[in-house]
């Protein structure tokens, strides 16, 4: 338990001394005061009422002597640790206090207990330290002069226990301010602590190897460290807490700290400097600066912030500006460069970060200029708490400073960065990714780049990083890189295949060289950083030709331009040609090729494609291929981008790639093989969000039987989805040619679309985005809008020219004109469908064929259930054909049903033609289903509304179009049906697919 002490006068030697509580007291004769109570004292002997000193003291616990004399106060302190409790502690403006301690640990306490402020105007004086606690405020004035060994000046509380213990933490809420307005000197390696909700700096504070430590909050934790040094936490929030200083705090060799904790708003600015803050490096000792707004205040950075090192040996310091939101001045400068050591880090964090130009309207944590010119005489670490860093400004420093962006999620740097002397360093990281779409530029030698991140580092289409520096250096989450920044170095990949490489700049070549690595496998990783190579030719010497032979490495942000590459002229054997890799089985991403040449030898059998030939198993995502491939006699895949796509323990896949590609098609009948805009062979492979231009395959009749797509010539077991194509393909005796896809076996297409047009002569199969579609293979949320054109063709559709026992569903759509020949079925959505399903698909192209054929605006030929179809395009049949604004033919080889159909085109057929609004010869089963479009012929011809001949079941069913005869023409017609052989009601049929199945059966 405390022992509580008073003071008392002693007579015989002139001055106030401290006794137990209870001890008899007297005042010097003659005074006129009364004895001094343990409350405390009224007035300290000799001094005038004008006075401005300490008042009401009364000891709680240490030792010591109090001296007053004149305006003076001495309290000489004998035990390390004391408390006295004044009802006033204020000094006036010629006045002062001093405290004789033990040394510089022993620490004196100053709890007020009154009602007033304290006002130092006058000299506080401390061999040791010294706490001063008021809740009603503390005001240093500005002539005041304060020269201790360590100052605590607070509105919070310390319990005696704590102080006693070692323990400083400090709690209240008083909203009173601590400013100090004079100046405030320690001892070397001394400390100043100002605590409270609100605390101001207009004056002088300095701690030379020691500590400044401005602190706003309700509670605070402070710690006295060895190395003279303190931290201070702050661990509870106040009302409008503010740090300020508009003067000068310099703690040279040691730290500043101004922190804040607020409960308001982020939008206060609860630490704000516009002031001079030094910490520069003294003895070697580098100086520390932090200016911290807790976790949701803001940070105003102006004025100067200088930890630099101008002595004959020292480091920088570093300066730490972190708040929720921080904002830096344009007139702020930061200082941390060293004249013969490193330079220090200015550290600048946020919640989220952004660098804008000057005169940008919209919030930025700093602009373009201010983060240049202190690059000059700071590196710079510009981090995000929570959220994204953004460069949308450019940034150019020629020194050997570093910078460096850390985002918490995404780093986007949408604007130029240009380093141009030695040793300088880029350090760019993400938890999430890493975005470049602007150049990175690091000329000086020795100069490097570090990336690190969670997710990916991708770099755009500007994305263009040169590390073209003597000894340059790179290194990617951890990993060194060799630089590669000629020709040679890059043909020397081949002799380490397993290495970690990076482009520094572009590489031109103008002579011929082998693949790289020949026959053997790249393991390693190449990432061009957005760097082109360009006028190579690679010729190939193996059975894998292309840039690369083999990989299962990563080949990622390359640009090929202007190369060609040329397949083995050997007679015999087996080849896969590539433009950048023969045979992958690794990642590629982000490759683009321009104006690439991809040649096959006729003389061998190969696969050919103009990045990679074979995608066994391997990702190729984000890329892209232009330019001419040449496939020969004997080639078995060619694809604008890969050859064949297949499964090699896992499924090949080409995501978000593209072609635009001119492909030569010297093929012989290759039942199996395929060639495409995008892929020749897709072998069980997946292709999704991807595209194709260009044009694909010949008329010469030399080369039939092939498969031709858009997108893809063969896909088998393949799934493609979210792609498209523009190709113009064309296609000659017995082919399978298509907008997207030319042979389509068990695959699954989906959200896909086609819109070139497809050319025939005599092809087996022609369609708007499927040429045969067979073997239980699946079309869903699919569109064709090209024109599909084959007068001597089988089987020509809008969107398939041949369905087989497959499915085509959901949002499905025509709308390519479809012109056949004779003895073909025509039609606008399938040329014929057997066995397979139609359901929720649309057709509105016009359609026309020659003599003999089955010519239907949906379908030409019929033999598989069709569910909520429709078709809106004009139908033309010429002599001898079956011709329906829906159907051509509807057979009933198969059981199957056409429910909730609707054609509303008109339909004309010529001589001897049987001609229906909804189908021109029905053999099955039709139910509540419509036409509208005008009926019409010519000798000989047979109309009806509904129906031309009937020789199925018609239920449910009826016309609303005109049958439009002609006098003459021995035409036989009827409104609904010609000529019916069949049943026929108008009484409308349960409706579902339930009971189309039961129908059926």
């Amino acid at each position: 338990m405390n022992r509580i002490y008073a003071l008392v006068w002693n007579q015989a030697q002139g001055c106030w001394k401290v006794t137990q509580e209870g001890a008899r007291r007297r005042r010097r004769a003659g005074s006129r005061q009364g004895l001094v109570m343990a409350a405390g004292l009224l007035a300290l002997g000799g001094l005038t009422p004008a006075m401005a000193l300490p008042e009401g003291g009364t000891l709680i616990s240490g030792s010591a002597g109090y001296e007053a004399s004149g305006n003076n106060l001495v309290i000489n302190q004998h035990s390390e640790k004391l408390v006295t409790h004044w009802t006033e502690f204020s000094i006036g403006a010629d006045q002062s206090v001093t405290f004789n301690q033990p040394g510089r640990d022993a620490i004196a306490l100053n709890r007020v207990t009154g009602f007033k402020s304290s006002d130092i105007q006058g000299a506080l004086n401390a061999n040791g330290q010294v706490f001063l606690i008021n809740p009603n405020g503390v005001l240093i004035g500005k002539g005041a002069q304060v020269n201790v060994g360590g100052l605590v000046a607070s509105t919070r509380d310390l319990s005696d226990n704590d102080f006693n213990d070692g323990r400083y933490r400090f709690s209240g809420n008083s909203s009173m301010d601590v400013i100090n307005d004079g100046k405030i000197t320690t001892a070397e390696g001394g400390y100043v602590a100002l605590l409270g909700a609100r605390v101001r700096n207009a004056g002088e504070i300095v701690a030379e190897q020691g500590a400044i430590a401005l602190g706003a909050g309700n509670d605070f934790t402070l710690s006295l460290g060895d190395d003279n040094l303190i931290n201070l936490q702050v661990e509870a929030a106040a009302v409008d807490a503010l740090v300020q200083n508009t003067a000068l705090l310099k703690a040279d060799g040691g730290q500043v700290l101004m922190m804040a904790k607020s409960a308001n708003a982020i939008t206060q600015a609860v630490v704000n400097n516009q002031g001079v803050v030094e910490a520069n490096t003294l003895s070697s000792k580098g100086g520390r600066i932090v200016l911290e707004g807790g976790d949701r205040g803001a940070v105003n950075v102006g004025g100067q912030l200088s930890a630099k090192a101008l002595g004959v040996e020292g480091d920088g310091g570093t300066v730490e500006t972190l708040g929720a939101t921080t904002r830096v001045e344009l007139n702020a400068q930061v200082d941390t460069h060293s004249r013969n050591g490193k330079t220090g880090t200015w550290v600048i964090e946020s919640n989220d970060v952004k660098v804008a130009s000057t005169g940008v309207a919209g919030s930025s944590t700093l602009i373009d200029s201010t983060l240049v010119q202190s690059l000059n005489r700071t590196s710079v670490h510009l981090r995000s708490r929570t959220g994204d860093v953004a460069v949308d400004a450019p940034i150019t420093w020629n020194n050997g400073n570093q910078l460096a962006l850390s985002a918490a999620r995404d780093l986007k740097l949408n604007q130029r960065i240009n380093a141009t002397a030695a040793n300088a360093r880029l350090e760019l990281k993400a938890g999430n990714s890493i975005r470049l779409d602007s150049q990175v530029t690091l000329s000086g030698a020795n100069s490097s780049l570090g990336v690190n991140y969670g997710n990916q580092f991708a770099l755009g289409n500007k994305g263009l990083v040169t590390l073209s520096g003597r000894e340059a250096g790179f290194d990617a989450n951890g990993t060194q890189h060799k630089v590669i920044q000629n020709s040679q170095q890059l043909q020397a990949i081949g002799n380490k295949l397993d290495g970690d490489y990076v482009l520094g700049n572009q590489i031109k070549g103008s002579w011929g060289v082998k693949p790289i690595g020949g026959d053997q496998m790249f393991t390693g990783s190449l990432n061009g950083l957005g760097n082109t190579l360009s006028g190579f030719t690679v010729n190939g010497s193996g059975r894998y030709t292309g840039l690369f032979g083999q990989s299962s490495g990563s080949i990622s942000n390359l640009k090929l331009a202007n190369v060609t590459v040329n397949g083995v002229s050997t007679k015999s054997g087996f080849s896969e040609i590539g433009g950048l890799v023969g045979r992958n089985s690794g990642s590629i991403s982000n490759v683009s090729a321009t104006a690439m040449r991809v040649n096959a030898k006729s003389d061998q059998r190969n696969k050919v494609g103009g990045l990679v030939g074979v995608n066994m198993g391997g990702s190729i995502s984000d890329s892209s291929v232009s330019g001419a491939l040449q496939g020969g006699l004997l080639t078995s895949a060619i694809g604008g981008l890969v050859g064949e796509n297949s499964f090699g323990g896992k499924s090949g896949a080409v995501i978000r790639s593209s072609s635009d590609v001119d492909v030569t098609t010297h093929m012989h009948k290759q039942i199996m093989g395929g060639a495409g805009g995008l892929v020749g062979v897709n072998h069980g492979g997946v292709i999704s969000n991807s595209s194709s231009k260009g044009s694909i395959g010949t008329y010469n009749p030399i080369y039939k039987d092939l498969n031709l797509g858009g997108l893809v010539g063969n896909n088998q077991s393949g799934t493609i989805t979210g792609s498209s194509s523009s190709v113009a393909v064309h296609g000659s005796l017995g082919s399978h040619i298509g907008g997207l896809v030319g042979l389509n076996q068990a695959g699954l297409i989906s959200a896909s679309s086609a819109s070139g047009n497809v050319y025939g002569v005599t092809t087996s199969s022609a369609g708007g985005l499927i040429g045969l579609n067979q073997n239980q293979s699946s079309l869903s949320n699919v569109k064709a809008t090209g024109k599909v054109i084959d007068r001597l063709g089988s089987h020509l559709g809008g969107l398939v020219g041949k369905n087989d026992d497959s499915t085509i569903s959901g949002f499905v759509e025509a709308r390519g004109a479809v012109k056949g020949g004779i003895g073909s079925n025509v039609g606008g959505l399938v040329g014929t469908n057997v066995g397979g399903f139609i359901f929720d698909a649309k057709a509105y192209g016009a359609v026309e064929g020659y003599a003999n054929s089955r010519i239907g605006g949906l379908i030409g030929y019929n033999d598989g259930n069709l569910l909520s179809v429709e078709a809106h395009g004009k139908v033309f049949g010429d002599t001898y054909s079956a011709v329906g604004g829906l159907v051509g033919f509807n057979a009933g080889y198969v059981k199957h049903v056409i429910e909730r159909a609707l054609a509303t085109g008109n339909v004309h057929g010529t001589w001897h033609s049987k001609v229906g609004g909804l189908v021109g010869e029905n053999q099955s089963l039709i139910i509540n289903s419509a036409s509208r479009g005008r009926v019409s012929g010519g000798w000989r011809a047979t109309l009806g509304g509904l129906v031309g001949v009937n020789e199925g079941d018609i239920r449910g069913s009826s016309a609303t179009g005109k049958v439009d005869t002609t006098w003459g023409y021995f035409q036989t017609y009827g409104n609904q049906v010609g000529v019916n052989y069949g049943t026929y009601s108008s009484v409308r049929a349960p409706s579902s697919l339930n009971s189309l199945i039961s129908l059926t059966e």
